[in-house]
């Protein structure tokens, strides 16, 4: 069974965290890329009391300083599918990233921090602060979230992150602390040695 049909037969997250620890890369953004906006609710549903540590954006194996791909897919009824890029900064152990996407020259990269989360607390993606400096020389310039046009997509904005599977992640959004009706998964690229 596709992890589709797994999440539309009820079935629970750790048979669907078994398959799509079982796929290869490819083929778990093939899977994720497959499901629509109510999928993806469901999905994050059911990772409730699962929150995603800070280690599962950037793995403790992967150097600081390294970006680390994870594909993305949204809820949303277009440009469906993103990129979010993270690199752990040496001297601060925060995560820095930014969104990879077509309509970056309109919206702005999207960059955010992650702090490391009190315990038992979800990783949150946090918009509302940006990197102090340029995390990485191939990144694009830092632009801040609070001006026009990037406030209308990042502004006053979390990303709050579950756990689905070694490689996955889910998220829903929250704007100025209300929970938005946006959900989002995750699949992290393991950068090459």
């Amino acid at each position: 069974m596709s992890t589709l049909e797994l999440l539309r037969s009820a079935e629970t997250i750790e048979s669907i965290a078994h398959r799509l620890d079982a796929l290869s890369h490819s083929d778990r953004v093939r899977e994720l890329r497959a499901l629509k906006a109510r999928d993806l609710r469901a999905l994050h549903e059911l990772t409730a009391g699962r929150p995603a540590p800070l280690s599962h954006f950037v793995p403790p194996s992967v150097s600081d300083d390294v970006p680390v791909r994870h594909h993305g897919v949204n809820s949303l009824p277009f440009l469906r599918h993103f990129e979010k890029r993270f690199l752990r900064d040496a001297d601060s152990g925060e995560l820095w990233g930014y969104n990879h996407q077509t309509m970056r020259p309109v919206t702005g990269p999207g960059y955010f921090v992650v702090a490391d989360p009190a315990p038992g607390e979800a990783a949150a993606i946090d918009y509302r602060r940006i990197p102090p400096r340029l995390p990485h020389e191939s990144w694009p310039g830092l632009v801040s979230n609070e001006r026009l046009p990037q406030r209308l997509v990042f502004g006053h904005m979390r990303d709050l992150m579950q756990l689905v599977s070694v490689h996955v992640s889910v998220g829903r959004a929250e704007r100025k602390g209300k929970p938005a009706p946006a959900w989002f998964a995750l699949v992290r690229e393991d950068p090459l040695p």
